[in-house]
């Protein structure tokens, strides 16, 4: 793990943005410049993929049956749908093109408010307002390390799909861990990956994985795992937070962890 990791992020620039997002991280350390920068890594020649345009209506109503039927207090719903012009706004904001399929995502849920967070594994669908204020932070952070997104070493799972930079402009988060780490969509993949795949980042993720292709595959991936089965779910009477939604198989207490080993990817660290 590269000695400066603990240092490097999340410090007063994050502590500002879980003021907007309402998360509260776990470790806000100083940001600081650590002495050496990480060699700068080649860029493969070619494209990547092109964005999937999908309807993700039909995997929209899995999620719903399966919430409604194992948690039906009132108290763990969502957030209504964003209005357009939010949408459209979010997409102004961030400067780039996204996918159908995530317009459809909030056009359902406008995520969670910061009482009930949980929904995917025991992490929020982030509001619009809270993934653009986390954006924000991811662009204030590189800013303070000097727009050298490779100061930290990173690496891609599979190699090439993704950029392996400490963060990118191109990339959306979805959810938060509360300690700078998410599941969001690549805009600005490498060659070997595609346009709006699905892909973890973070503070605490040098190793960058591909979840899915897409957002539709990766809901749908989420939706499989519940009705599977692959759940445990422990509804504290007094707490609307869903502390105890959880894999089952892998038993692990932090979704990332379990998405990677059941594709089969790589520890978090180098």
């Amino acid at each position: 793990m590269d000695p400066h990791r603990r240092l490097l992020i999340l410090g007063a620039v994050l502590a500002g943005g879980a003021l907007l997002t309402g998360v509260m991280p776990a470790a806000c350390a100083r940001l600081t410049r650590p002495a050496q920068s990480a060699a700068r890594p080649t860029r493969p020649s070619g494209e990547p993929k092109p964005m999937l345009d999908e309807d993700i209506a039909p995997v929209l109503a899995r999620l719903d049956a399966w919430f409604a039927a194992n948690l039906r207090d009132r108290r763990y719903a969502f957030n209504p749908p964003a209005s357009e012009a939010a949408i459209d706004r979010f997409q102004r904001r961030i400067g780039r093109p996204l996918p159908r399929s995530w317009r459809q995502l909030y056009r359902w849920h406008d995520g969670e408010n910061d009482d009930r967070w949980g929904h995917f594994y025991g992490l929020p669908l982030l509001s619009l307002g809270q993934a653009e204020a986390e954006w924000i932070v991811w662009g204030k952070v590189l800013a303070e390390l000097g727009d050298d997104p490779y100061v930290v070493r990173g690496a891609s799972w599979p190699a090439g799909a993704i950029d392996p930079a400490y963060g990118n402009p191109g990339w959306i988060p979805l959810t938060a861990d509360g300690s700078g780490n998410h599941i969001g969509i690549d805009l600005a993949p490498w060659p070997g990956g595609r346009v709006g795949q699905v892909i973890l980042f973070g503070r605490d993720e040098d190793v960058k994985v591909v979840l899915a292709p897409s957002l539709g595959r990766f809901l749908g991936w989420i939706a499989d795992l519940l009705e599977g089965g692959n759940v445990r779910l422990g509804k504290d009477p007094g707490e609307t937070i869903l502390r105890e939604f959880r894999l089952k198989s892998p038993a692990v207490d932090h979704f990332h962890e379990g998405a990677r080993r059941l594709l089969g990817a790589p520890g978090q660290f180098l």
